[in-house]
């Protein structure tokens, strides 16, 4: 039986929530933080931080999003494991032109 390029395409980018899981813990023991600590910095309850860590539940994008800012991670950090290779590229370029724009980024 073929399987179809979509499908594959569908396999590959599949999640991992166990993988998802560790890095969620090891970044919050990295900080220093507790379940608690966590769940009260991104507005959830302690279990479900648990539930996260644990895979045992799949969070919404909105809680993504605030585990994220929590942790001071980005999304595709916490979901794929991938540090954005641009990342370093594009801080440079952004203090480069904020340097350059000096107080007329201020004025409109």
């Amino acid at each position: 039986m073929k399987t179809r390029f979509l499908d594959v395409i569908r396999m590959s980018r599949s999640l991992d929530y166990h993988a998802m899981g560790e890095r969620m813990q090891r970044r919050r023991r990295e900080l220093g933080l507790t379940q608690e600590q966590l769940a009260e910095a991104a507005d959830i309850t302690p279990s479900f931080v648990g539930h996260l860590e644990r895979a045992e539940k799949k969070p919404s994008v909105e809680t993504v999003a605030r585990v994220c800012d929590a942790l001071s991670i980005t999304a595709d950090y916490l979901l794929r494991g991938q540090l954005n290779r641009c990342d370093q590229q594009t801080c440079a370029l952004y203090l480069d032109m904020q340097s350059l724009l000096g107080c007329y980024g201020e004025r409109r």
